[in-house]
C-alpha cells in the first residue's frame, strides 16, 4: 500500500529565497551599522571616562603642586633671611651692645615656628652635627616637650654629614650645587639634587672678632654667667687676635633630596664661610605636615623625589613642586581600573541590548518569511487542489454521463443494462468519496469536526464496514482479508468516523498495489497493552522514508511520475478523525514489504 504522499514542485521556493535574502539585507545592514555605532560609542564614552580622569588628577595634582611650592617658597625666603646664629642652641647677638660677654638662647630652641619644618640643623667644618633643639651641656635649654623626638631626630641626620663632608660639598653650596652629589655610599641610594641655586648671591656679613669669639663659645660663656666665672674674659684679655673684624659669607638656601633616616627628605641647605671653616646650616621638611596637607587631593597624593620616582607606574599623574627636586604625584590606578570595569560593564550591556535586538529583528525577519512561504506553499497547494479536484469530479462525472445517455439512448448490450446501472453507482460513490474529503478537510479548518465516540464491538463494525466496501474493492481486483483476535473488549469509537477512516485507508490501498501481482488486503483486529489495535497492511511499494515526514499533512503526495491521481487528504482526515475519537494511528513497514498503518483505541 502506498500513500496519497507526492514531493511537491517548487517554483514558490525562488521567491522566497528571494525575500530571505532581501530579510537578511534588511537586518543585517542596520544592525551592522548599529554594532559599529555602539562600539564605537562605548569606546569614545571608555575614552573620555579615562581622560577625563587624567584630566581631573592633572589639575588637582597642577594645583596642589602650585600651592605648596608657593609655601615652600615663601618658607624658603623667609628661612633665608634668619640669621645664620640662629642655628645654635646659645649664641652671642651681635646686634646686642654689651661690654662684657653676652648670650642668647636661640629663638629655635623651642623647635621650628612653622609646622612645615621638622627641625633645623648644623654641620660644622668637622663633620659635628647640632640641632638648635639640643644642648648636651645645658639640656633644660632645649625642646623638653619632645625631646626624645629630637634625639631620634638627631639620629635620622646623621647621614645628612656625609653629604656635608664631601669634598668641595660646601663650597658648592656657597656658589651654586653641582648637577649630581653623591651620598658617600651611605643611605639607599639617593643623590642630592640642588635646585633654587643662584637666587641671590652669597650674603657677606662683617662680624666684630669679639662677637664671633663669643658665638663661638657661647656654652663657656653662658657656664661663665650662670656660675659666676670669669674664664672667658680672661680668655679675651690673654689673646690680642679677638680685635677687628671677620667676615662671614652666608650662602643661599637650596633644595636637596637627602636621606632622613630610611626615607628621602627634602632639605633646604646654606653654605657657611667662616673662620672656622666651612659651615652647613638647613631645615628639613615634615614629610607629615605635607601629607596631611595632600589628604585634601580627592586621589591618594603623594610628596616624592622626582629622580627616584622617573618609572612610576602609568597609573600615576605627576607634577612637579617648582624650585624643588620633588614633586607630587596622584595614584589614579584604582579609579583607572574602576573605569575600565565600567567600560566593560557598558560593553557588555551593549552586547546584550545588541543581541536581543538582532535576534528580535532576525525572528520578525524569518516570520515574514515564513508566512510568505507558508502562503505561497498553501496558493501552489490549493492551486494543485483546484487541478486534482477538477480530475477527481470529471472522470466520475464522465462514466455517469457515458453510461447515463447508453441507458437512455437504448444504446450498448440491453442485457448488460444492469451492469451499467452498477457502473454508474460506482461511480456516483467514488464522486461522493470526492466531495466527502473535501467537505471533511474544509469542516477540519474551520475545526467544527464534532464526533460522538460510544462504547461498542469494533470487530461487529469493521466487519459491517467492509462488507460495504468489498463489492468494489474486488471488482476492481483487490481482495480483503479480515484477521479478527478472539474476545476483544468493547472500545469507544464514533462509527461514520470509523468507516470514513477505513474508506480512505482501503480506497489509498486499492490505488497503490495496481501493479502488484498479490493485491490481498488484511485488516486486523488485535489486543494491545495500550488498547485495541485496527491495522491495515497491504503487499505495495510502501513509503520511501525520506516521505514519512510529510505523510500526514495536507496536499501532500508521492513524488513518483506513475503515482495514481489523488487529492491528498485522505490520511489527514484520517489523522483528525482518530484523534478526536482519542485513538492513535502511525505507519510502519511491513517484515514482509509494503504498507501498515495501525490504529489504536484506548481502554
Amino acid at each position: 500500500m502506498g500513500c496519497g504522499v507526492r514531493r511537491l514542485r517548487r517554483p514558490y521556493f525562488h521567491r522566497t529565497a528571494t525575500a530571505l535574502l532581501l530579510t537578511l539585507v534588511a537586518v543585517a545592514v542596520p544592525c551592522g551599522a548599529w554594532f559599529v555605532a555602539g562600539s564605537h560609542g562605548v569606546d569614545r564614552r571608555a575614552r573620555l571616562e579615562k581622560d577625563a580622569v587624567f584630566s581631573r588628577a592633572y589639575k588637582k595634582s597642577v594645583s596642589l603642586a602650585e600651592r605648596l611650592a608657593t609655601q615652600l617658597e615663601l618658607l624658603r625666603d623667609s628661612e633665608s633671611r634668619r640669621a645664620f646664629y640662629h642655628y645654635q642652641n646659645l649664641y652671642h647677638d651681635p646686634a646686642v651692645a654689651s661690654e662684657g660677654a653676652s648670650i642668647s638662647v636661640s629663638p629655635l630652641a623651642q623647635g621650628p615656628a612653622d609646622s612645615l619644618i621638622e627641625a633645623h640643623f648644623q654641620v660644622d667644618d668637622t663633620g659635628t652635627l647640632t640641632l638648635p633643639t639640643l644642648n648636651d651641656e645645658f639640656p633644660e635649654l632645649g625642646l623638653h616637650s619632645s625631646h626624645g623626638a629630637q634625639c631620634g631626630l638627631f639620629g635620622q641626620l646623621k647621614d645628612i654629614t656625609f653629604f656635608c663632608t664631601l669634598e668641595g660639598a660646601a663650597a658648592t653650596l656657597t656658589y651654586g650645587p653641582r648637577d649630581v652629589v653623591s651620598n658617600g655610599g651611605h643611605g639607599d641610594g639617593l643623590v642630592g639634587d640642588g635646585l633654587g641655586s643662584g637666587r641671590a648671591p652669597a650674603e657677606v656679613l662683617a662680624l666684630d672678632a669679639r662677637a664671633w669669639r663669643q658665638h663661638l663659645e657661647a656654652n663657656v660663656i653662658y657656664a661663665d654667667l650662670k656660675y659666676g666665672k670669669k674664664q672667658f674674659n680672661r680668655q679675651l684679655d690673654e689673646q690680642s687676635l679677638d680685635t677687628g673684624m671677620v667676615e662671614i659669607k652666608v650662602g643661599p638656601l637650596v633644595w636637596y633630596t637627602l636621606p632622613v633616616g630610611e626615607q628621602p627628605g627634602l632639605v633646604a641647605m646654606r653654605g657657611l664661610e667662616t673662620p672656622a671653616g666651612v659651615w652647613t646650616q638647613g631645615f628639613v621638611i615634615s614629610q607629615s605636615t605635607v601629607e596631611h596637607y595632600l589628604k585634601s587631593a580627592h586621589f591618594g597624593a603623594q610628596f616624592r623625589p622626582a629622580r627616584t620616582d622617573r618609572h612610576a607606574a602609568k597609573g600615576a599623574v605627576r607634577s612637579a613642586v617648582a624650585g624643588t627636586p620633588w614633586e607630587i604625584v596622584l595614584d589614579i590606578s584604582q579609579t583607572l581600573d574602576d573605569t575600565v570595569s565600567q567600560a566593560a560593564a557598558d560593553r557588555r550591556r551593549f552586547l546584550r541590548m545588541f543581541l536581543l535586538g538582532t535576534s528580535a529583528a532576525s525572528l520578525a525577519g524569518l516570520l515574514v518569511v515564513s508566512m510568505l512561504y507558508q502562503s505561497e506553499r498553501l496558493a501552489q497547494q490549493r492551486s494543485r487542489f483546484a487541478a486534482s479536484a477538477a480530475h477527481e469530479l470529471r472522470t466520475p462525472l464522465a462514466g455517469l454521463r457515458l453510461y447515463g445517455e447508453m441507458l437512455g439512448e437504448g444504446l450498448g448490450d440491453p442485457t448488460r443494462a444492469r451492469d451499467y446501472a452498477r457502473r454508474m453507482a460506482g461511480e456516483a460513490e467514488r464522486l461522493g468519496r470526492v466531495v466527502t474529503n473535501v467537505l471533511g478537510f474544509t469542516r477540519l479548518e474551520r475545526e467544527s469536526v464534532t464526533l460522538n465516540p460510544q462504547l461498542g464491538d469494533l470487530a461487529q463494525a469493521v466487519r459491517e464496514i467492509t462488507d460495504r466496501l468489498r463489492p468494489a474493492l474486488e471488482e476492481s481486483g483487490v481482495r480483503v482479508e479480515l484477521d479478527f483476535a478472539e474476545d476483544l473488549p468493547s472500545v469507544g469509537f464514533d462509527r461514520d468516523a470509523l468507516s470514513h477512516i477505513l474508506q480512505n485507508l482501503l480506497d489509498n490501498a486499492e490505488k497503490y498495489t495496481r501493479e502488484i501481482e498479490d493485491r490481498t488486503i488484511v485488516i486486523r483486529l488485535l489486543l494491545k497493552d495500550a488498547g485495541v489495535m485496527l491495522s491495515v497492511e497491504d503487499n505495495g511499494k510502501g513509503i520511501p522514508r525520506e516521505l514519512r515526514r510529510r505523510l500526514f499533512r495536507p496536499f501532500a503526495r508521492g513524488g513518483h511520475p506513475d503515482a495514481p491521481e489523488g487529492l491528498g487528504l485522505g490520511l489527514v482526515l484520517v489523522k483528525e478523525l482518530a484523534k478526536a475519537q482519542g485513538a492513535e494511528i502511525r505507519y510502519d513497514d511491513r517484515p514482509a514489504g509494503g504498507a501498515l498503518f495501525s490504529l489504536t483505541f484506548p481502554l
